[in-house]
């Protein structure tokens, strides 16, 4: 298995999992808040799916994030460049209920993406910084940090669900 399989496989998995995790919720379970100041399963999942369109489409490769590019935003009624990152607890609060289905959608407009730009990778290219003010963050790195960050989300959407749904 080359290092481009395993991480495809990392995200076919994380994606298997986050099907699972909000294929049946409702649209109260998506905005529900386990507390005042905890996240809706809602936001995270919309803000999980901008962080992947955010990292591979406008910082690693300079292009329009999918998310403004093909019009996700002006469908949510929603800022072309917001992404959570930064979200007050009143922007949390105010945060719209968005459709699970038209999420997925954007999430797998966002992934066939990610997967493609991967495909076309040699194994020095995980090695560039793409942008000088951050030259911690390889193609590499990246990479390593948005598959940790997504599997954190999802853990965090299958908790929440857990929680309004108490089992036997």
């Amino acid at each position: 298995m080359t290092l481009n399989e395993f991480i495809e496989d990392a995200f076919n998995k994380e994606k298997e999992f986050l099907l699972e995790a909000v294929g049946d919720l409702t649209p109260a379970e998506l905005a529900w808040r386990a507390g005042p100041e905890a996240n809706p399963i809602g936001w995270i999942l919309w803000h999980m799916l901008r962080v992947e369109d955010m990292w591979f489409q406008f910082f690693i490769q300079r292009k329009p994030e999918i998310w403004e590019r093909d019009g996700w935003n002006d469908k949510f009624g929603l800022p072309a460049r917001d992404n959570g990152f930064g979200h007050t607890l009143e922007q949390v609060t105010d945060f719209p209920a968005l459709d699970r289905d038209e999420l997925v959608r954007y999430g797998d407009a966002v992934r066939v993406e990610t997967l493609e730009y991967l495909k076309g990778l040699a194994p020095d290219d995980f090695n560039v910084v793409p942008r000088e003010q951050r030259p911690e963050m390889s193609v590499g790195a990246i990479f390593r940090q948005v598959v940790g960050e997504l599997f954190q989300h999802q853990g965090h959407i299958s908790y929440l669900k857990g929680l309004q749904r108490p089992g036997p």
